[in-house]
């Protein structure tokens, strides 16, 4: 099933089709490919075998890296807020181990949180436990988070502003104490920024965003955000103002990754730069969370980014059940691939 892009010019926004819901089931290993058309993005479902993945050393934690690899991976956890509140070190464990041993087979460079790490801010024992998490891969590679709801619900910013991978962000990448962040890396000559901000305060940081992706216009920029689409797969009220004020203008936006609701949505959106007409680039979003499971959890998304043909291929997988999950929006695959991706 391909997800058909929305065109954009100017402030005029075309809801979307709506998208399916949540599915969860085994990895089938089939798929299907379908036809490319120019200029537009294409979701497409490929075939694809997986290979053994190998532990490997460690690296060191750095802002800038480089890479002679053809593809980089960049891992999505997202609402673990209930593992987090049940205590499930073992499976927060699990997670992170899983992380750390495939580095090198997958050529990890950043882990990213969308959100609801926790499920109260304020609970010392709830962030002992996302530690489990963390600690494996902890200075080799690097971790980027946007604080959920959850984070700020009790005392704001403040527990979170005191977590030891926020005070470590070089202040020039930074504003408020962590509240919204971003970090560059580059593979071989392809330059790429993430651009994090914490809910609640996305609109006010709205200009900041801004400022950082022009003085970045020439990285490929990826927004972590924890509120931006909603469960039907539209935007938010906050979503949509992002998508507005920051997406729109900033040509070098190409990716959104977003949690806070239990669902699996995608969409992607045309958008023409120069106003002649013709889409110049395509920005996909994507909402993934897994929440509310006792037992069926674990879930680790990663984005595997091909440098040679511009596609990221999406893969979620558990290491805690052992199972690949399914994603309705792109041919109920466990594995699919958006092309023209950046």
């Amino acid at each position: 099933m391909c997800l058909h892009p929305t065109h954009i010019i100017a402030d005029h926004i075309k809801q979307p089709n709506a998208t399916s819901q949540l599915h969860i089931s085994n990895h089938t290993g089939k798929g299907r490919k379908q036809n490319m058309k120019p200029r537009f993005s294409q979701l497409i479902i490929v075939i694809l075998f997986l290979v053994a993945l190998f532990p490997g050393s460690a690296l060191a934690h750095e802002t800038e890296q480089t890479d002679d690899g053809d593809f980089f991976t960049i891992v999505w956890v997202s609402d673990t807020q209930d593992m987090a509140y049940r205590n499930r070190r073992d499976v927060l464990e699990k997670m992170g181990q899983w992380i750390i041993r495939n580095r090198d087979a997958l050529r990890i460079r950043y882990v990213v949180q969308t959100g609801d790490a926790v499920d109260n801010g304020a609970s010392p024992w709830q962030w002992e436990a996302y530690d489990f998490l963390l600690r494996p891969f902890q200075g080799k590679i690097p971790y980027i988070a946007a604080a959920g709801n959850h984070e700020v619900k009790k005392n704001g910013f403040l527990e979170f502003s005191m977590r030891d991978d926020v005070r470590k962000i070089p202040r020039s990448h930074t504003i408020d104490r962590g509240k919204a962040a971003f970090a560059t890396f580059s593979i071989h000559d392809r330059k790429f920024i993430i651009v994090s901000v914490g809910y609640g305060v996305e609109l006010e940081y709205a200009g900041w965003m801004n400022q950082v992706l022009r003085m970045h216009k020439d990285h490929t920029a990826i927004l972590i955000l924890h509120d931006y689409l909603a469960v039907t797969g539209n935007f938010s009220h906050t979503g949509k103002e992002v998508f507005k004020q920051v997406v729109v203008p900033n040509p070098n936006v190409r990716l959104v990754l977003c949690g806070h609701v239990t669902s699996l949505k995608a969409r992607a959106d045309e958008i023409d730069d120069d106003g002649d007409g013709t889409p110049d680039r395509v920005v996909n979003q994507l909402l993934y969370d897994y929440q509310h499971f006792k037992d069926d959890c674990g879930q680790i998304r990663w984005l595997r980014f091909d440098l040679n043909n511009r596609s990221i291929t999406v893969t979620t997988y558990s290491p805690h059940t052992e199972r690949y999950y399914k994603d309705f929006n792109f041919g109920n695959q466990a594995i699919f691939t958006i092309t023209d991706a950046f």
